[in-house]
């Protein structure tokens, strides 16, 4: 394993070790709209980029909270410290920290740590996705077999889409405002996801695509093409016809 796979699940653990001890979290600050940061937030960027910075110091750090630009030809990290502020705000289990190494404008490792249960979820090109727990490593994989999709985003169109899959009675529905859905994918524990919005950016999914890609997952935009660090719009999927038909669905919601 790569040092950098080492350092990036370490500074995720001891971010999530911060959130779930709450410090900070009674002090929330709207960002504008109804977006929201919390004390906490900045606290686990500051430990993340620390960490980060230590090991690598020649390595950009573009963050959530405090930002950052990358350095022209040189690797960066992007760092989501809190994704699912809102739920965490409101003391719900259903956050994450992701943090993707990106080099030559391609993520190459990543790892996502998961509010509240201890595990960490990681993947390095070419080495598939695992879970860590309790310091025991296991490989995971996508599937089908929940039947269940996560739908997230705003505006008319992911409505439409999210209305759709509720009436066509086939999938158990879940919605909830966090990328802490992209490892779920990658673990087995939901079949697919359908996310988008303007406000998106790869701060916040870059982690989350290259770890379920890792696990197996199709991961596409909503027109079908490959996801890059520029994309906006996400479809994952456990199997080829599942990916299918969510393609379908959001090509017929429009």
């Amino acid at each position: 394993m790569r040092h950098e796979t080492e350092t990036a699940i370490r500074a995720v653990t001891n971010a999530i070790k911060i959130a779930d001890s709450r410090e900070g979290a009674e002090t929330v600050t709207s960002k504008g709209g109804i977006d929201l940061v919390t004390n906490t937030d900045v606290l686990c960027e500051d430990s993340i980029r620390a960490e980060l910075t230590e090991a690598f110091p020649d390595y950009a750090v573009v963050g959530e909270e405090r930002g950052g630009t990358p350095t022209a030809d040189r690797p960066y990290w992007l760092v989501d410290p809190i994704c699912g502020t809102r739920p965490y705000a409101s003391d719900v289990p259903l956050y994450c920290a992701n943090v993707a190494l990106v080099e030559n404008n391609t993520v190459t490792l990543a790892a996502i740590g998961l509010g509240k249960n201890g595990e960490t979820v990681y993947a390095e090109q070419g080495a598939g996705a695992h879970v860590r727990k309790n310091g025991v490593d296991r490989k995971i994989a996508v599937t089908d077999s929940s039947n269940t999709l996560w739908l997230g985003g705003r505006g008319q169109h992911i409505a439409n889409v999210a209305r759709a899959a509720m009436l066509s009675q086939r999938w158990y529905i879940w919605q909830f405002s966090s990328s802490i859905a992209y490892p779920y994918v990658a673990a087995g524990r939901i079949s697919g996801l359908v996310h988008f919005s303007e406000h998106l950016s790869s701060v916040h999914t870059a982690a989350g695509c290259f770890v379920a890609g890792a696990a197996g997952a199709i991961v596409t935009d909503i027109d079908g093409r490959p996801w890059t660090l520029e994309n906006r719009s996400y479809v994952l999927a456990a199997t080829p016809v599942l990916h299918g038909e969510l393609l379908q669905l959001v090509a017929n919601s429009r």
